[in-house]
């Protein structure tokens, strides 16, 4: 390998290319270029404002809305610390720029909808006094910290990150797996397509809703791209794949999923709504986390999972833009249809061989 993820590599050599499937998806991203205020929210609005409104609804809306907030700017901010940090190959580094910029965009619409919703500003603060907010924020620290440790170690002592060690190694690949296949696999991806979605389908917050759907697309090809990025670290660095590392990949998931549930159950702690509940969401969280970790070759934890929400693909598997410049519908740009409950790796990312196969 000519340009090895940890170097060591020039970074400032964008070509010849070792991994062009990374070039391919930030052009395809650039192609699905997006802002917030392309999508109206009016009638959000008048939902938000009505005296009809059910106060279940708007608590789950406010609830949900205050927790991605929060976890976006969190996501926007590790990647640009660690990972971006980390890896050398300048082709790499570049999608991972435009993921950074992206998940500013997303924490733009968040705000573009609070701001016109004129929802209390103590929504950014809620991540700190709701528990069950807090505790996921908690998680996501604990996995960064040891990252961010050996970024100063690496920088301290004026190595490169081709010298650290298993141990090291092993916690920058426990940080991808989580916030790749679970943060933003599971995390994002079902807070973005269930329970607004769902509350978009009994007639409120369209705009929310449709903000979501592209903030999830983006989503998507973060997932896409990490799953291709951590089976190439895998395959450098197989020394990583120990058994004990791989269980405590299974125990990072297991607290996740639990987390999810504690979650969850406070955006409904009123009840349920009317077609989601607590135990279908939990359910539908342990599917796409089996399908993200199987994705990686990694074993898929959880034997009671199962898709609750099929109509999530109807929200997703979309063929058609909205032009809302000059409101007109147009087909979405060769190659850009989104697929987005397919687990497989799309067809410009290297062939891999599955390295725990050993282990296992």
């Amino acid at each position: 390998m000519n340009k090895p993820l940890l170097g060591p590599c020039d970074s400032y050599q964008l070509e010849p290319f070792a991994y062009p499937w990374a070039w391919d998806m930030a052009k395809n991203q650039d192609r699905n270029h997006w802002q917030p205020e392309e999508i109206p929210v009016a009638p959000d609005v008048a939902d938000y404002k009505s005296a009809d409104l059910d106060p279940k609804y708007k608590h789950l809306f406010e609830s949900v809305m205050a927790q991605l907030t929060t976890f976006d700017i969190l996501r926007g901010d590790d990647a640009a610390e660690t990972i971006l940090t980390i890896m050398q190959p300048a082709e790499i580094k570049h999608f991972l720029k435009r993921m950074v910029y992206e998940e500013s965009l997303h924490t733009k619409s968040y705000r573009y909808v609070i701001e016109n919703l004129s929802i209390p500003l103590d929504i950014y603060d809620r991540w700190k006094t709701v528990p069950e907010f807090k505790c996921r924020v908690d998680m996501c620290h604990s996995i960064s910290e040891p990252v961010e440790k050996i970024i100063g170690e690496v920088f301290s002592e004026g190595k490169d990150f081709s010298s650290i060690n298993i141990a090291q190694k092993q916690a920058v690949l426990r940080s991808m797996i989580f916030y790749f296949a679970i943060f933003e696999g599971v995390w994002f991806w079902v807070s973005l397509l269930g329970p607004v979605q769902q509350l978009y389908r009994l007639g409120r917050f369209k705009g929310a809703a449709e903000q979501f759907v592209f903030i999830a697309r983006d989503e998507f090809a973060h997932v896409g791209f990490g799953q291709a990025l951590i089976k190439e670290f895998m395959a450098q660095y197989a020394e990583c794949l120990t058994e004990d590392f791989i269980a405590c990949i299974g125990n990072d998931v297991k607290t996740a999923l639990e987390l999810e549930e504690g979650y969850i159950a406070y955006c409904l702690k009123d009840g349920p709504i009317l077609g989601y509940s607590v135990p279908e969401h939990v359910a539908t969280a342990k599917f796409f986390a089996n399908m993200r970790l199987g994705a990686i070759g990694l074993p898929q934890p959880f034997d009671d999972a199962y898709h609750a929400f099929p109509w999530m693909s109807e929200q997703m598997e979309l063929r058609k833009e909205k032009n809302y410049f000059e409101k007109v519908i147009q087909e979405y740009q060769s190659g850009g249809a989104l697929q987005f409950d397919d687990e497989h790796a799309p067809s410009s990312m290297p062939e891999w061989s599955d390295p725990l196969k050993e282990v296992r």
